[in-house]
């Protein structure tokens, strides 16, 4: 092997990341490396964190120490995942049916982040059915974590990314930056100080503890933190030399996390949510509910709900499409608790498999009396109407017949 080269483990352990750290500073300051590969041949399994950290690291020393890095062995899904190259949020890189889970993204200013929470939700109500307070978790912990790295990293830069098991029905979340990390941010504050790194994670999920409250309220922290503890989850917040642990209702704390350099001590914050457990947001909350803008922009005068089948960027000709739109319109009726009307107007046509997907394995799953209970088809002309009902028709038979047997 190379002396420049660097045999990546498996992405799944914390201990990852100091190694990768320790490495890199050696190759790259103490023998003046500035080409280095990395061998994945190792490689067959990848978790948000340490994954999204080590790319960040990546980052740092290509943009600021003209190191060029060099990839050999690379599994094809750590290729999917924008390992090699995370791609910058911004309107032409995100668009309305952009993937943006199981990708690494780079945020740097706040209309990145809207784009990436927005882009984030949209998959997940499609990806899967959530219980109640998923998304509103999801959204505040993204929102949070995120722009605390706009706020106080001083180095305006960050990743993140997101990953759904079906299998296990969670989802998994990582946000890392190299900035200053929490400890120093801390130190610089008035009302605290914190003698250690792990002294100061564990004050950032305290109610109301923020380096500057001219920025911040200092609640995001803490909101996500019981958000997290309620949903019986697991969070990870990591800087600097310290770190603390969330797992069964149970907090850790650590030390002995190698940072990057004293300036820029680094943070990664990693939470994973039980999507078939629900979570009270006004008791995460201390009382306060969130208002969910997508279901409310869904409204209309008589305070129903209006799924618009043409907004859809899907389209209504495959499969894929009619199993996405169920699994979202599913999604909403148990977050808003509402029926809904399902509008097809403007469609003029629509596969017999996007109508057995969307509607068909609907009605099937919910059963007949339940799904006319929550939804209503409007504005289908004769073709669509036609094509639906027969559809719908033949998924039922079918379904009958199952049973008998």
């Amino acid at each position: 092997m190379k002396e420049n080269t660097l045999r990546i483990g498996n992405l799944t352990s914390q201990r990852l990341v100091p190694e990768f750290i320790i490495s890199l500073n050696r190759l790259v300051h103490k023998f003046n490396h500035k080409h280095i590969i990395l061998d994945f041949e190792e490689v067959d399994t990848i978790y948000p964190y340490p994954t999204t950290a080590l790319a960040g690291y990546i980052d740092y020393f290509t943009s600021t120490g003209g190191v060029e890095f060099e990839y050999i062995n690379v599994p094809k899904y750590l290729g999917h995942f924008n390992f090699q190259k995370p791609v910058l949020a911004s309107k032409e890189t995100i668009v309305k049916n952009t993937k943006c889970l199981d990708h690494i993204w780079k945020f740097q200013d706040s209309s990145g982040v809207y784009l990436l929470v927005e882009g984030i939700l949209s998959n997940l109500r499609r990806a899967i059915e959530c219980e109640p307070g998923i998304f509103d978790a999801v959204s505040w912990g993204l929102n949070e974590v995120m722009d605390n790295v706009i706020q106080h990293s001083e180095v305006g830069v960050g990743f993140v990314s997101a990953v759904v098991h079906k299998q296990t029905r969670c989802i998994n979340i990582c946000v890392f930056d190299y900035g200053k990390g929490i400890y120093q941010s801390l130190k610089e504050s008035k009302e605290y100080n914190p003698r250690t790194a792990a002294d100061a994670i564990s004050l950032a999920v305290k109610e109301g503890v923020t380096r500057d409250k001219s920025i911040g309220q200092g609640n995001g922290m803490w909101g996500l933190y019981n958000m997290v503890n309620l949903n019986s989850g697991k969070m990870s917040i990591i800087s600097g030399r310290g770190g603390l642990s969330l797992s069964n209702n149970k907090a850790n704390s650590y030390g002995g996390i190698i940072i990057l350099n004293r300036a820029q001590q680094a943070t990664a914050v990693s939470f994973y949510l039980d999507l078939s457990q629900d979570i009270s947001i006004r008791d995460a909350l201390g009382g306060h509910e969130l208002i969910d803008l997508y279901i409310e922009e869904m409204e209309d005068d008589f305070d129903r709900i209006v799924y618009k089948v043409s907004e859809s960027e899907l389209g209504v000709g495959t499969r894929e499409s009619g199993e996405l739109l169920r699994t979202e319109v599913k999604n909403i009726v148990k977050k808003s608790g509402k029926p809904i009307i399902i509008d097809f107007e403007n469609i003029g046509m629509i596969s017999s498999s996007f109508a057995d997907e969307f509607l068909g394995k609907l009605i099937v799953e919910l059963g007949f009396f339940q799904y006319q209970k929550l939804f209503t088809l409007a504005n289908m002309n004769e073709t669509v109407q036609s094509i639906t009902q027969r559809s719908i028709s033949l998924r039922m038979a079918q379904s009958v017949g199952e049973n008998r047997i």
